[in-house]
């Protein structure tokens, strides 16, 4: 009997066990079953398209491939994208904007620019941005359009040629994987160098790219081509989205000049270009730019020689180096003379010149040895010496430079090469240098400049019949002239000079030129321009506004000291002044300090690194909080620029701060001793509830997301009338998701950001960080529940452990030994009874067991309408039936521990005490990492970082 009763209660124990168990992993295992069938299902298809692996190993062939970039004047040498990249910028009405956002946001674009604007940088980089985290999403293929000159390849033929290049050659199925893409749309078609396919295949290659747009048109397209060549609309209303990139400004040279690898002291290089007016417009262009580190580097700095004054002299100057370098590159001595090269450049340049259309830069193969042929009777050499001479030229000047794989076109490094290089062929021949410029003027007009500049003979004849037509952009160049003019007659240029003086100011329609023409004049140190500059300086005083702007334009360091003086008095004198960049912060720094707010915006505006060491160095610690203040927003707007952050390290604070804020820059620290650490800490302290000034749209974001985060206002649910303006906006869905929808226009997201700071929801520097970050604000929501600590910002760069397998082994390790521990107490309890095993009162086991057997009949009849069933149910959900559950759980629990320890071995104890640690463990690692997945910081810092890792690439999402 004893037997029976036994096997029976063990029996209803593992009954009421086995169905709690199924109860409460029977989801568990059927949600696994379904989430492994999801990948699975995602696995196999990922093998029938460009899928994740392949996505791999071509984004490590861009990586390996890439990086490397051909200088541009000097083909045999390259240089590190990765280190003289910097960031482009286009101009539309005046304002710079960014090139990138712009691109990204349309499907159909073409990039256009002067020769050496940095178009093709501008692709290479966005492709290198995207192997360092390669989505399959949206695949980038870099196609150059020369491939196309007398080929018979479509372009998705070229799109394979490239992919096979990239060691994806797969035979047929990369094909098929290709124009599946193209249909998917899963392709950025990055198409570099419309203007290198030749005038035979143009036509065709235009026609091509719209019946591309035409049959796949879920890809992006972006065609850069150099705006000389595309004029008009060539490839139709599909790619009626056109931006232009704009010159460097001072900060971008700033930027470029730190990134250069082997130049010693870039600020010295940089104050050098700065005080020399003609080079620093040569700089603005990324080519010449090089051009100009690269002498500085390479020949005037060994040779204890400084950069050049003018432009012709700094030509002048390459063009020597570049013909005449064998023997600093340890090669052969040339077969010819750096002169016999020099006179086929400049017949080259001259013809090439002359030829009439669009393009005057590409020169055919046939018509250089032409040309050749023609001049070496000249030259006392013979035929035969044709295709060697354009061999030298070619191939170790590098001035020639072929645009197509087979070398049958080429052009000039830069169009001013050529420009020079046909102004010194015509040294001798003013009338002709007339006659050509009276045939076309636009196309001769920086020829006749540098012929002025070059040529040691008098120019006054040549300046004289340019001035003497009525025409107003032909007198503009006569001005223009007499800033690059060796010699000319001095009463003459007076009288130029004196005629565009009394043009100011009477709303000329050509006043933008001539401002620029005058302040280029006045940058001459000589005589001539001390006067202008003078004569500029007494009508600015007197309220000439654009003799303020051609003061700005001459690019002295002293016009920056006559408009600091005149931004009371002349309206023109302020933006003047915060226009000539970096020259002007020593004027601005003063007025700053003087408690003059609009100076702290001006130095803002500036965007240098050196601008930001004046915001951060001075007036973020000054007494007046107003321009603490702004000088924090202003600092604020500039940290994520390169180059900043590596000038304010070298910084040395105030020792009397106060550190409370300090926390806000600890996760982005280089040490203990990190000068940014107090200054952000002060720039925190003094933007939070700040007042935003109405100019800025961004700040960096590690001081929005935890300035944000943190002000979050926790006012409950808005009132009827507050939400409706929120709920009209968002129509018909919940906020957080339209917030989070990147098919919402920016305009609506902006909007509701504002709804939601007027209605007291969020805060005004939450709306900041918004505007840009579309689940910025979706991912705190309409209001927010979770915990904010300030301990938690300093785990948002904390790797994210993955917890589902630690939660898994603690959730099994844990129930495990604790359910075994309950059962071996169940046990204990019935043959306790028994009197087999005694273990405590007799009442305690009876209680349990029947709290268990109330459990069990509980679950099982759930559901059921017996009215004594609804009576068990109700009390096992009732509060003291839970109690009475929970006890009865724990006495088990008690009884199972002492009957371990009465019955088993301490090794196996040991054992199992270890087993429950490390799955306690576990779970302790588990719930650490998952606060740092999930803190609200953290994920509105992933949120920004996907947008910031993006922020420099033309590729969309």
């Amino acid at each position: 009997m004893t037997g029976t009763v036994v096997t029976v209660v063990l029996g209803a124990v593992a009954v009421v066990l086995a169905f709690a168990a199924k109860q409460f992993f029977g989801e568990y295992f059927k949600k696994s079953g379904a989430s492994a069938f999801d990948r699975s299902a995602s696995w196999f298809s990922g093998r029938a398209k460009f899928g994740r692996r392949l996505v791999r190993r071509y984004a490590e062939a861009i990586a390996r491939d890439f990086p490397a970039h051909a200088m541009g004047f000097v083909t045999d040498r390259t240089i590190d994208i990765d280190d003289v990249y910097v960031p482009l910028q286009y101009e539309r009405g005046g304002e710079r904007q960014d090139i990138y956002e712009n691109i990204r946001e349309k499907s159909c674009s073409v990039v256009i620019g002067p020769a050496g604007a940095g178009k093709s940088m501008l692709l290479k980089h966005s492709m290198l941005l995207w192997a360092r985290q390669p989505r399959s999403t949206r695949v980038p293929v870099l196609i150059e359009l020369h491939r196309c000159n007398a080929s018979e390849l479509s372009l998705v033929d070229h799109i394979v040629a490239e992919l096979s290049r990239s060691r994806l050659n797969r035979g047929e199925r990369i094909r098929d994987l290709v124009l599946r893409g193209l249909t998917d749309g899963s392709f950025a078609l990055l198409l570099d160098g419309l203007d290198e396919v030749s005038r035979d295949d143009r036509h065709r290659v235009h026609e091509a790219l719209r019946d591309l747009v035409r049959e796949y048109p879920d890809c992006q397209y972006i065609v850069t081509c150099r705006d000389v060549v595309y004029q008009g609309q060539p490839l139709g209303p599909a790619f009626s989205h056109v931006v232009r990139v704009a010159e460097f400004d001072d900060a971008a040279v700033v930027r470029f000049l730190r990134n250069w690898r082997g130049l010693a002291n870039p600020t010295e290089l940089f104050t050098s270009l700065r005080t020399n007016p003609a080079l620093m417009r040569l700089a603005r262009s990324p080519l010449l730019l090089t051009m100009v580190v690269y002498l500085h580097t390479e020949v005037l700095t060994k040779s204890g020689r400084r950069l050049p004054t003018s432009r012709p002299a700094f030509y002048q100057e390459a063009i020597a180096h570049l013909l005449d370098r064998d023997a600093q590159l340890g090669r052969d001595r040339s077969i010819y003379q750096p002169g016999e090269k020099l006179a086929v450049l400049q017949q080259v340049a001259l013809r090439s010149m002359e030829l009439t259309g669009d393009d005057r830069r590409t020169i055919a193969r046939r018509s250089l040895e032409a040309t050749t042929k023609k001049l070496l009777p000249d030259l006392n050499l013979d035929q035969k010496h044709v295709k060697d001479l354009i061999d030298e030229i070619i191939e170790r000047s590098q001035l020639l430079v072929a645009v197509d794989s087979v070398g049958v076109n080429f052009t000039f490094g830069h169009l001013t090469l050529q420009e020079y290089l046909t102004a010194v062929e015509l040294a001798d021949d003013p009338d002709g240098l007339l006659s050509r410029y009276a045939a076309d003027p636009s196309a001769w007009r920086e020829t006749v400049k540098l012929w002025c500049g070059a040529t040691t003979r008098d120019s006054t004849k040549v300046i004289r019949a340019i001035f003497a037509t009525t025409e107003p952009h032909h007198r503009i160049l006569a001005l223009e002239c007499l800033a690059e003019a060796t010699r000319v007659d001095a009463d003459f240029a007076d009288d130029v000079i004196q005629h565009f003086l009394a043009r100011l100011d009477s709303d000329d329609p050509d006043w933008e030129s001539i401002i620029a023409a005058l302040g280029a004049v006045a940058s001459d140190t000589r005589p001539r321009g001390i006067r202008v500059f003078d004569e500029l300086t007494r009508l600015a005083r007197v309220g000439n506004a654009d003799a303020a702007l051609a003061l700005a334009a001459s690019g002295l360091t002293q016009a920056a000291d006559v408009l600091a003086g005149l931004v009371d008095q002349n309206h023109s004198a302020r933006a003047a002044l915060w226009g000539m960049g970096e020259l002007a912060l020593p004027a601005l720094a003063v007025q700053a300090a003087n408690a003059v707010v609009s100076a702290v915006d001006d130095i803002g505006r500036v965007g240098t690194p050196a601008a930001a060491e004046v915001l951060a160095g001075l007036l973020l610690w000054s007494s007046p909080d107003a321009i603490a203040v702004r000088a924090a927003w202003r600092l604020a707007q500039l940290l994520p620029n390169p180059g900043v952050e590596q000038q304010l390290r070298e910084l040395t604070p105030p020792t009397d701060v106060d550190h409370e804020w300090d926390w806000v820059w600890q996760p982005f620290a280089s040490g203990r001793d990190d000068p940014l650490t107090a200054i952000c800490g002060r720039m925190a302290a003094l933007l939070h509830g700040a007042a935003i000034p109405q100019d800025i749209t961004t700040i960096d974001s590690r001081l929005a997301i935890p300035l944000a985060v943190l002000g979050l206002k926790r006012s409950g649910t808005p009132t009827t009338t507050q939400a409706d303006e929120v709920s009209r906006l968002a129509g018909d869905r919940p906020v957080s998701t339209v917030l989070e929808d990147r098919s919402t226009p920016d305009e609506l997201v902006f909007r509701i950001c504002e709804a939601l700071v007027r209605i007291g929801v969020v805060s005004p520097v939450e709306r900041l960080l918004g505007r840009h970050t579309r689940s910025a604000l979706a991912v705190l929501g309409w209001s927010t529940s979770a915990v904010v600590r300030t301990a938690d910002w300093s785990t948002v760069r904390d790797v994210r452990g993955q917890t589902s397998h630690l939660w898994r082994v603690c959730k099994w390790g844990l129930g495990a030994i604790g359910g075994g521990t309950v059962l071996a107490g169940a046990i204990r309890c019935v043959l306790s009874l028994l009197g087999l095993w005694p273990l405590g009162p007799d009442w305690l086991s009876w209680s349990v067991l029947a709290a268990v057997v109330l459990f069990g009949v509980a679950t099982v009849t759930d559901g059921l309408d017996w009215a004594v069933f609804e009576l068990l149910t109700f009390l096992y959900d009732s509060l003291l039936g839970m109690g009475i559950c929970i006890a009865a759980g724990i006495v088990l629990f008690v009884f199972g521990v002492v009957s371990g320890f009465q019955s088993l071995p301490l090794t196996l104890l040991g054992v199992i005490f270890a087993l429950a640690a490390a799955a306690g463990a576990c779970g302790w690692l588990a719930r650490k990492w998952d606060r740092v997945r999930d803190n609200p910081f953290r994920r509105v810092f992933d949120a920004e970082n996907a947008r910031i890792d993006d922020r420099a690439s033309v590729i969309a999402s």
